[in-house]
This record gives structure tokens, C-alpha cells and sequence, in this order.
């Protein structure tokens, strides 16, 4: 009785542990995964930002209670610049920011350039 159970045991355990050595031959094509953009600033205008995918621009409007985030850093609605990269959190309003969360460059406005080589008078 042992070697029944152990044998009806072994085969199954060998049916699930094997791999099928008869397949259809045919592998399944598979297509790749869309490519991802990350959503864009597009506009920047009083107290609204637009922001672009893919396929649609949608635009949120920024309160005083909005978060704002550029580069890690708290920031204001006039350091979102178009082209930065953004994540923006909606309120319960769908077309309210709760959080933006944006990065990119900063504007050439707000970087401090240490004077080259060349343009220091000797």
C-alpha cells in the first residue's frame, strides 16, 4: 500500500515539476508595451497649469493650498516652467492640483553662474 501511495505521489509531483517536452512548436508572438511619456508641463498661465500626454492636454487649477515641489524643493506656481516633467495629484475636484511634483531645469533666471576661466580679468 506504501509503494502505491508512494508511486501515485512521485507522478504527480513529476507532472507538475516537468516542463511539457511536447509543446505546439509555435512560440506566441507577443507585442511590445506601449511606449511611456511622462506628462509634460505645457502651459503655465495665473493661477492654472496645463499639462500634456501622449494623446491629451488637461488642465489643473492651483489654490493656495496646492503643494508644489520643482527638483525636490518647495517651490511656487512661477518656478513651473512648459517642458519640465510633472506629476500632478488631484483634489477632490478633479480639475484642482492637490500636489505637483515637477522636474527639469530651472529657468535660466534662477541659476548662478560662476564666471569662467576666460572672463576673469587678470
Amino acid at each position: 500500500m506504501k509503494n502505491r501511495l508512494f508511486i501515485v505521489v512521485s507522478v504527480l509531483l513529476a507532472e507538475i515539476t516537468i516542463p511539457p517536452a511536447l509543446g505546439t512548436g509555435t512560440k506566441k508572438q507577443t507585442t511590445p508595451a506601449p511606449e511611456y511619456h511622462q506628462p509634460v508641463i505645457s502651459g503655465v498661465t495665473g493661477n492654472a497649469i496645463s499639462v500634456s500626454d501622449q494623446k491629451t492636454t488637461r488642465t489643473f487649477t492651483i489654490t493656495r493650498f496646492t503643494e508644489i515641489n520643482v527638483n525636490g524643493q518647495r517651490a511656487t506656481i512661477a518656478d513651473l516652467k512648459p517642458g519640465m516633467t510633472v506629476n500632478v495629484t488631484i483634489g477632490m475636484d478633479p480639475s484642482y492640483a492637490s500636489r505637483i511634483v515637477a522636474t527639469g531645469l530651472p529657468a535660466k533666471g534662477n541659476q548662478k553662474s560662476e564666471p569662467s576661466k576666460e572672463n576673469i580679468q587678470r
